[in-house]
């Protein structure tokens, strides 16, 4: 099983792997990568659809898209290793 929130001490060996890029000219800032991490794990944990992702964690389109990115480029592959590599079990645990 998977563990959310991602705990400090998680964040401090998974964070500088989905730091977010700048802003580039008009547009939003960038959300909290922390909290789209969590949105990740939490539909992972749950099994729900994107469109039934909480409030409190932005919009689903924004977590999915990253999620498909991080996908591609091999960035939650290497965030799952790194957190099941932490874990005594080998196994992810929920809160």
């Amino acid at each position: 099983m998977l563990q959310y929130p991602v705990t400090d001490e998680q964040w401090l060996l998974v964070g500088h792997l989905i730091q977010p890029q700048g802003r580039r000219g008009w547009g939003r800032p960038a959300r909290d990568p922390r909290v789209i991490l969590n949105a990740i794990l939490w539909i992972a944990i749950k099994g729900e659809r994107w469109h039934r992702l909480p409030p409190i964690f932005g919009p689903p389109q924004t977590a999915y898209i990253k999620w498909l990115q991080w996908r591609r480029d091999g960035t939650m592959d290497k965030v799952l290793e790194i957190l099941s590599a932490g874990n005594d079990s080998g196994t992810f645990q929920s809160s």
